[in-house]
């Protein structure tokens, strides 16, 4: 599902990849849906460690840190030769007019990687380098929408170029004005 997306995903390559029967598959997963939930919040919680590991590193300032965790994260998205991106946001372009109950695991897990995010800007502006007039929250929204924007862009030239102009253009320039 994170390479070739949901829709192209069908159960019967699941199995076969899981070398499981068929109707192993429905008694784990009434649906496929229920499949694409559960693949959303694994996804989500390895997310979450990712961010947890960044974010807390007491051995970088809170700027640093979002820097440092978007540099990893673009890192991740050449390496993977732009075929994974981020599902969150693979996710929510396939699936969040379609499906209800995926797009509130979606809503749920960007939330709290905004959420995350805020609380280190937060730290930031504790600690005086973010502009004591920022609402970290608001920003946090901002700096994870657009990083997702360069996902996208990204994955559609097959370059770096719009992940790395993203982290110094947009994220640089959205730290910097603030402080």
């Amino acid at each position: 599902m994170f390479r070739d997306g949901y829709e192209a995903t069908g159960i019967q390559g699941v199995v076969d990849a899981a070398h499981v029967p068929r109707g192993s598959f429905f008694h784990h997963f009434p649906s496929k849906e229920h499949l694409g939930i559960v693949v959303l919040q694994r996804y989500a919680r390895a997310s979450e460690q990712r961010q947890i590991a960044a974010f807390e590193n007491e051995e970088q300032s809170p700027t640093e840190r979002l820097r440092s965790f978007f540099a990893a994260a673009n890192d991740r998205v050449i390496a993977d030769d732009f075929t994974k991106g981020c599902l969150i946001g693979n996710f929510t372009l396939q699936l969040s007019n379609t499906s209800e109950p995926i797009r509130q695991a979606l809503v749920q897990a960007a939330d709290e990687t905004i959420d995350r995010i805020g609380r280190v800007l937060q730290a930031a502006k504790d600690a005086g380098e973010l502009d004591p007039d920022v609402d970290p929250a608001e920003l946090a929204e901002l700096i994870w929408s657009s990083w997702e924007g360069a996902v996208l862009r990204s994955k559609l030239s097959r370059t770096g170029h719009s992940l790395r102009s993203w982290e110094t253009r947009v994220l640089g320039s959205l730290l910097r004005a603030t402080s």
